[in-house]
């Protein structure tokens, strides 16, 4: 259904196969493609952007859980082509090979626990997003072996811990602008721009104060569409729902 988001937006592409793609211009394609995978989430009760629909919709892909790293910090993957990628096997004591088919998006099966299912879904999401935006790129080879640093493997893999849209002044390389387009995608679809302004809409006539607000509307946030406590704070600052200024602290207030 959506193989690529230039089905939905018009893409340019630098000489390498990376698009490029405004920050407004992933929000929109994101609700866009939110919309038509849980259209019922915009006409009644503000609910969570089903992802498993939304892999189903993609054309031919599918998601699979594998350790994917001993070490834990290597939570996604998008496969383009298949092959053998390197994993571990279920003690995460031993390295091991396994056959991936093309077109498969793979999570680390540690997240496969209710206590992780912020990270899951983000991570199921970041994926997504490689899928649909990433293709022209990671059809070439010598990208991949530039990539993957001499790796044989076809694949784009996502070894990011935190969750946070970076700073675009801080992107450099172009392995950092794929990482910033996938993390981009993941918050606006798991998130979507006029969702998000609907709920603020709603609580902010119940609150006295605006950090009463900001911090009423990150818990809503967190609670309704199943994201983490840091993805609800970053999606309110792109936004601009909250001033560049906020910060968070460690128990979730945020402050000016």
């Amino acid at each position: 259904m959506f193989c690529d988001l230039s089905k939905i937006i018009k893409i340019e592409y630098t000489k390498t196969g990376v698009p490029v793609l405004a920050s407004w211009m992933i929000d929109e394609a994101a609700e866009k493609v939110a919309r038509t995978i849980c259209p019922e989430n915009f006409r009644s009760q503000i609910d969570a952007t089903d992802l498993r629909k939304l892999v189903k919709s993609l054309d031919g892909w599918h998601y699979t859980g594998r350790y994917l790293s001993s070490s834990g910090t290597l939570l996604g993957a998008a496969c383009f082509i298949g092959g053998k990628i390197p994993v571990t096997d279920e003690l995460r004591h031993v390295n091991d090979v396994v056959d991936v088919q093309p077109n498969t998006i793979l999570v680390d099966k540690g997240l496969y626990q209710a206590e992780y299912e912020h990270t899951f879904r983000f991570t199921l999401a970041h994926e997504i997003g490689h899928a649909l935006m990433h293709r022209k790129f990671c059809m070439i080879e010598e990208n991949m072996k530039n990539y993957a640093e001499g790796s044989k493997q076809r694949m784009l893999t996502d070894a990011e811990a935190g969750f946070e849209v970076r700073d675009k002044k801080k992107l450099q390389s172009e392995y950092d602008w794929l990482e910033w387009q996938a993390n981009a995608f993941a918050s606006a679809v798991l998130m979507p721009n006029s969702l998000v302004r609907k709920a603020a809409g709603i609580i902010r006539d119940g609150c006295d104060s605006e950090i009463e607000f900001y911090n009423e509307l990150s818990v809503t946030l967190m609670d309704v569409f199943k994201v983490s406590e840091a993805a609800a704070f970053y999606r309110m600052k792109e936004l601009k729902i909250v001033p560049p200024q906020a910060r968070r602290v460690n128990n979730g207030v945020i402050v000016i």
